[in-house]
């Protein structure tokens, strides 16, 4: 035990409490904690165990309440969610793919285990939403099996939000169903997907935070041991965080199962924050608790003037840290806002922990000679370092700057990923089941990116389908993108048989063979209009031979009315003749009479039947049956005078009188044949045969006229048709030209589908993958040559929709919704989110800093250039962390990192400005540099055990095995360093020996008169 001066030691307390840097209240309480020490110490105790007795683990309620990564509210998930809704497609946003692969192929085996899978899935309705089932469609088939048969996959849409507790126990439940369904057989099955990494990263986080710990914890311990050089001085900041630990963990959990947000991170940050942060606090305390006990105070004096002293410090940069902390809940991404208010806690119960806890267990150590300072190794080279500042602050405050510039300048060169795949191992189960996808089928086959249109109308008709295409054609222009799949183009090209330059090609072909036949006809034409005026030239010449020849059968049947009436006239002659031929028999010398009236009859006769030939040759005269009749009779005097009858008469009467032939035979013959010529000419004479021969010659000549008209018009149409195949020629050409000249082209080819496609079963199978079933929202898979993880993939989907939503006006689209949903979509409005904490969290956490140095200093310059100071720290970090990983692992920065970095590195680069700051206006009463000097000697090596312990935390992250922590633990690792290194202990004295007391500004003159606090 060390023994102490009490006279000695109360002048040294009652003048360090006259100083400002006193806090009255910080020393009443720690009066009280070593008064009750062994209260207080219970009371930790006690705490710690009571909250992990009636709280579960903390790891337990993050698994539970875990709240999503993203909000569910950005763009992309409600592209997701209104997709899902519009084609049944439940969990599209938490969709899952059961990965499957067998050398031997899709055996009756594999078939039947995956009918058994797709079956058991169904029924599990607590944590399955939808299977989708594409082997089992045809139209599908081909997309969920290889082309060399030996992989497939089934897409299943878990319940729970993308990152959630409920999402994480689906996907372990859907990974334990598989597992059983094809063990025992030679398939392998994996579960993949964005869901199924979020998953495997909360759990590979939550087996890392042991290895974190144990590795945290040791370096501290080597750093303690080496700085104390006492096993008990270095475990009694370790013992002390242990219980702090544990009272955080139980306060934590309690918040999260009364709602408060918790996530993924929460358990490690919290943890080493504490780690860091709570022993650095330590250090502080027992630096200034040693220091004290060097001026001869005692035990109890020296631990309440450190809690006073020191114990302000650390409040105010506790409390710069916490409310930097707690700032991040305004984030709107979770792994900040529910990191921030966890950290704070964390921070907050590591200062309780330090001036309530630490001091009793001190003064209990003191009883046994434990805890006594040791000489100081160190402090003639930070004593070298604070004269080398004193007498040359501008070469090393220049050479100092431009390394940090330099190193800042690798920060330039940032590239953010959002890859969560390259953030895990490549053995978890879903990196397992993407490289079986990828040796299998095209790049990220899983990851499809949609363009989604929602409109008011069904856009299923010929003016809807052809805007749709317009649109997915100007988005297949657009650089980088290689395929747009979707009801107007099925397999990814335009649509051949709807395009109008097809359309027109097949006009025109057709056209041109229609011209083909009709030139081939052209002879048949000239023939037609041949024939047409022969026609009308035939009917001419019958017209005129008609008039020419039936102008003497008028005169002839006036004649034979004539005849008729004559040979009335007769009759009485002919009865007188029958009545006398028994006297011409007795009367022979009568014969040379009957000679002559012989001849007069055949002189008759003939006269009649001269109209013989006009009415056989007049075809007309068939159709009248009196003029068949009177051809018929006229036919038979015709043959009666040609056959010398009535010659024979003659020669009879000639022979009647040299022959005894009775004459009364003659005569009953002549009245007969008399009696009939009589009837027939009676017959002809009321038929009114010449009116009627007029209206045959009429209807002739007006058919000649007709015939000769139309042949004029045959002629003119046929004129016509070839005038018209000359012009179908220019047009079939000019068709086939354009069909030509526009064929595998996005301009001029225009698009149009009949209504009746809609009625093509081949038609419909496709279209219901791309068009809900009310036609209102439309959907093309887009495919990108981009990684879809990438930032130029987020880029790409942005420029997706700007073309898109391009195209909407003048349009059946002009009122529709559109929007990208997809990952490269939902990175993208994670970038966005993250560019906006960015903006919010930094800007937040200056402020916070900037507020509490004010407020600690009472000055406004100070605080100006140690702000700029931890933010040149920070970009100097960051440009290490670049160059580290970007440039020598080949790997880019997680998107998490520069934000985490930053609040960390900019609000414990403030807690080691005030620990810094506040000594060196403490002592700088009377000279500056003096002051410097005084500073840099004494707080040198507290400052570097404190900024090695947090570095070693830090460091300690990267034990495990996700590269979000890796990288943090790193680049925080390296900022603290730097800081401690470089910043705290050349950068800012310098400049404070350069600005010399301005650096208290407004403020004139240093405060001497004791300030309760």
């Amino acid at each position: 035990m060390v023994v102490q001066r009490p006279s000695g030691g109360r002048l040294a307390a009652r003048r360090l409490a006259e100083r400002s840097e006193y806090s009255t209240t910080l020393g009443r309480l720690a009066r009280f904690t070593l008064a009750h020490r062994f209260l207080v110490i219970g009371a930790w105790v006690a705490v710690g165990i009571v909250l992990a007795i009636l709280f579960p683990q903390l790891e337990t309620v993050v698994r539970q309440q875990s709240v999503d990564p993203i909000p569910a509210g950005v763009p992309s998930f409600q592209a997701l969610d209104q997709m899902g809704g519009a084609f049944g497609e439940k969990g599209a946003k938490t969709t899952v793919f059961v990965t499957m692969e067998n050398p031997n192929g899709f055996t009756d085996v594999a078939r039947e285990r995956y009918d058994m899978l797709v079956l058991q899935l169904r029924e599990n309705f607590d944590d399955v939403q939808s299977v989708r089932d594409l082997l089992s469609d045809p139209t599908t088939a081909g997309q969920a099996l290889s082309e060399d048969g030996q992989a497939w996959y089934l897409p299943v849409g878990v319940t729970g939000t993308l990152g959630g507790p409920t999402a994480t126990h689906a996907v372990e439940t859907v990974r334990q169903t598989a597992q059983r369904v094809f063990d025992g057989t030679d398939t392998t099955v994996h579960v993949t997907g964005p869901t199924a990494t979020f998953s495997d990263q909360i759990v590979r986080a939550e087996s890392d935070l042991v290895v974190i710990t144990v590795a945290t914890v040791a370096l501290i311990a080597i750093i303690l041991l080496i700085v104390y050089r006492s096993l008990f001085t270095a475990l009694v900041p370790l013992l002390v965080i242990g219980v702090s630990l544990g009272v955080g963990r139980g306060v934590l959990s309690a918040l999260g199962e009364l709602g408060m947000p918790v996530s993924q991170f929460t358990v490690a940050f919290m943890t080493v924050i504490l780690l860091g942060a709570g022993v650095d606090y330590s250090v502080f305390f027992i630096s200034r608790y040693h220091e004290r006990l060097r001026q001869d105070a005692t035990t109890e004096v020296a631990l309440v003037d450190a809690t006073a002293t020191i114990g302000r410090v650390i409040l105010a940069s506790a409390a710069t840290v916490a409310l930097a902390f707690l700032a991040m809940v305004f984030g709107q991404l979770s792994v900040f806002s529910t990191l921030g208010p966890a950290c704070a806690i964390a921070i907050l119960i590591g200062f309780l922990a330090t001036v309530t806890l630490l001091p009793p267990v001190l003064l209990w150590a003191a009883r046994f000679g434990w805890g006594a300072p040791r000489r100081d190794l160190t402090r003639k080279y930070w004593n070298r370092v604070a004269v080398l500042v004193v007498r040359r602050p501008v070469p090393l405050l220049a050479l100092t700057l431009v390394g940090l510039i330099v190193l800042s300048g690798f920060a330039m060169g940032i590239q953010i990923t959002f890859d969560d795949r390259e953030g895990q191992p490549a053995t978890t189960d879903s990196n397992e089941g993407y490289a079986l996808l990828d040796r299998h089928f095209p790049q990220d086959v899983t990851i499809t990116e949609f363009l989604v249109v929602d409109a008011p109308i069904d856009l299923r008709t010929a003016s809807g389908l052809a805007d749709l295409e317009q649109m997915a054609s100007r988005v297949s222009q657009i650089p980088g993108v290689t395929r747009v799949i979707g009801v107007t183009r099925p397999t990814g090209d335009k649509l051949e048989q709807a395009e109008l330059s097809w359309q027109n090609g097949q006009i025109g072909d057709r056209l041109a063979g229609a011209v083909d036949d009709g030139q081939n006809r052209r002879g048949d034409l000239e023939q037609l209009r041949t024939g047409a005026f022969q026609l009308a030239d035939g009917l001419t010449q019958l017209d005129t031979q008609v008039r020419t020849n039936l102008a003497p059968l008028a005169g002839i049947l006036d004649q034979a009315s004539t005849a008729g009436q004559q040979i009335q006239q007769y009759q009485p002659i002919l009865r007188q003749l029958a009545a006398s031929a028994p006297a011409l028999d007795r009367a022979s010398q009568n014969a040379p009479q009957l000679a002559a009236l012989t001849r007069q009859t055949s002189a008759a006769l003939a006269t009649v039947t001269s109209i013989l030939p006009i009415l056989d040759n007049a075809p007309w005269c068939t159709q009248v049956p009196q003029c068949a009749a009177l051809r018929a009779q006229t036919r038979n005097l015709d043959a009666l005078l040609s056959n010398g009858t009535l010659d024979q008469i003659a020669t009879l009467s000639t022979q009647l009188a040299q022959l005894d032939t009775p004459i009364s035979t003659v005569t009953d013959q002549l009245t007969s044949t008399v009696n009939s010529l009589g009837s027939t000419l009676g017959s002809i004479s009321s038929q009114d045969l010449p009116g009627k021969l007029t209206q045959l010659q009429t209807g002739i000549s007006q058919l000649a006229a007709g015939s000769r008209q139309l042949a004029a018009g045959v002629s003119a149409l046929i004129d016509s048709n070839l005038q018209q195949l000359a012009g179908m020629a220019a047009l079939a050409t000019q068709l086939q030209t354009s069909a030509r000249e526009t064929a595998g082209t996005n301009s001029a080819t225009g698009f149009y589908l009949p209504p009746q496609a809609n009625a093509d079963r081949r038609f419909v199978d496709v279209a219901r993958q791309f068009v809900s079933p009310d036609g209102h929202t439309v959907r093309y898979a887009i495919q990108t040559s981009f990684d879809p993880y990438s930032t130029e993939a987020m880029q790409l989907a942005d420029t997706i929709t700007d073309v898109a939503l391009a195209a909407r006006p003048n349009t059946t689209l002009q009122d529709s919704n559109i929007a990208i949903a997809g990952f490269p979509a939902i990175n993208a409005d994670l970038q966005r989110l993250l560019t906006e904490d960015f903006r919010l969290l930094a800007l937040a956490t200056l402020t916070i800093v900037g507020l509490i140095l004010i407020l600690l200093l009472r000055a406004l310059i100070a605080p100006l250039y140690l702000l700029g100071t931890v933010i040149l720290n920070y970009t100097a970090a960051l440009g290490i962390g670049v160059l580290i990983f970007q440039h020598i692992l080949k790997t880019d920065i997680a998107w998490p990192v520069p934000l985490l970095a930053f609040i960390v590195l900019v609000a414990v680069g403030a807690d080691y400005n005030m620990l810094l700051i506040s000594r060196l206006r403490e002592e700088s009463q009377n000279n500056i540099r003096i002051g410097v000097l005084r500073t840099v000697t004494n707080t040198g090596s507290v400052i570097t055990s404190a900024g090695l312990i947090f570095a070693a935390s830090m460091f300690g992250l990267m034990a495990g095995s996700i590269s979000i922590m890796t990288q943090v633990g790193l680049i925080i690792g390296i900022g603290l360093l730097l800081d401690t290194f470089i910043v705290r202990t050349i950068v800012v004295p310098t400049i404070a020996t350069l600005v010399g007391r301005a650096s208290w500004w407004p403020s004139t003159r240093t405060d001497t008169h004791p300030v309760s606090r």
